[in-house]
């Protein structure tokens, strides 16, 4: 029962802002990789908690993310780029996963909070690619994605 709390816990308080700093910077690479500019990068909502270079822990830190940056207008004229940048933080996601998965293959490795690991990254990949607007008034990555692609979504 306590080491169920512990892991809950655990999975809550570190994996769950991990998981969001990994999707963010996924974002971020490709803003960067398009020659965009990455202004903040936020972990949680609320009031800011910490700062520690571009990277900004907010008091509610265990749940949602935010990649701030400036784009170009090759970017912003780009479908392809933009979309790249909407599904960056999944993407850095899923090599997450896949090379967790490769080490407990190919290693005895083997903890209890793995399973754990596995389902706060799922979770945050399915929120994530979910087509919705969140109560804060921004949209999920799939909403993102599902708007760039809508036709006239892109200035001439």
């Amino acid at each position: 029962m306590l080491e169920n709390l512990i892991a809950y816990a655990v999975a809550l308080f570190l994996f769950q802002p991990l998981n969001v700093l990994i999707h963010e910077y996924g974002h971020a690479f490709f803003v960067k990789i398009f020659g965009g500019r990455v202004t903040k990068i936020e972990v949680g909502i609320g009031e800011p908690l910490f700062r520690v270079g571009h990277v900004q822990v907010n008091k509610q830190f265990f749940i949602f993310g935010m990649c701030r940056y400036e784009g170009t207008p090759e970017i912003s004229k780009s479908r392809l780029k933009l979309s790249f940048i909407a599904v960056g933080g999944v993407l850095f996601n899923a090599v997450t996963i896949t090379m967790l998965i490769l080490v407990k293959v190919y290693t005895d490795h083997n903890h209890f909070l793995d399973g754990y690991y596995f389902g706060a990254t799922g979770m945050l990949i399915l929120s994530a690619l979910l087509p919705v607007t969140y109560s804060t008034g921004f949209h999920s990555d799939g909403k993102w994605l599902v708007n760039i692609w809508k036709k006239d979504s892109l200035s001439a």
